[in-house]
């Protein structure tokens, strides 16, 4: 503490003649409005992170905010349906956290859930890899199945999951992954 009283004083102290004195506080001055400058940009810079977190938000909690983007997915998922009639089911879950994943919509709705547990299973540490770079993949199950992430604007938030009688035989899910994510989370 003795040190950083004299450091202080010696700062202050005036000089053998005005200019260095003036000299010295004219860098205290300019060391001092350099730090608020950085100090302020650093704040703002907080401010602008919070402000994209809204999109950071569950597709459960997006339905409940605006219930005409559920309408809008489901008839997107009812379209993924009709329009191949290898597929056996579709499933859209939620993904929370990085463990649990929480069903939300089934076509039909007496399938067989893909993740009956309620979270991922072992072996879909892959999956999951690919699901944060925003890419498709195939469950690691004993029958066909191709889950797509629904992604906003920084994470995947969901999973689309399509199970197939045969195998995938083209790309509709990968589409309708990315119109569920835009209906959603409003990207481009």
């Amino acid at each position: 503490m003795k040190e950083a009283f004299e450091t202080v004083k010696g700062v202050l102290s005036p000089e053998d003649n005005w200019s260095k004195f003036a000299m010295k506080i004219t860098g205290l001055v300019a060391v001092a409005g350099i730090a608020l400058f950085g100090f302020n940009l650093y704040k703002t810079a907080g401010c602008v992170v919070a402000e994209e977190e809204e999109y950071d938000v569950g597709i459960e909690e997006a339905f409940l905010e605006d219930p005409e983007k559920e309408e809008e997915v489901n008839e997107i998922l009812d379209r993924l349906t009709r329009q191949n009639r290898d597929i056996e089911s579709v499933w859209l879950y939620d993904w929370p956290d990085a463990r649990n994943i929480v069903p939300i919509v089934s076509i039909p709705r007496n399938s067989e859930d893909n993740f009956p547990n309620g979270y991922w299973m072992r072996g879909d540490e892959q999956l999951i890899g690919s699901f944060v770079l925003g890419r498709c993949s195939k469950l690691n199950r004993e029958y066909v199945a191709l889950a797509c992430p629904i992604m906003s604007a920084n994470d995947a938030w969901g999973v689309l999951a399509v199970r197939y009688i045969d195998g995938p035989t083209d790309r509709l899910p990968i589409i309708a992954a990315k119109k569920i994510s835009e209906v959603i989370y409003l990207l481009e």
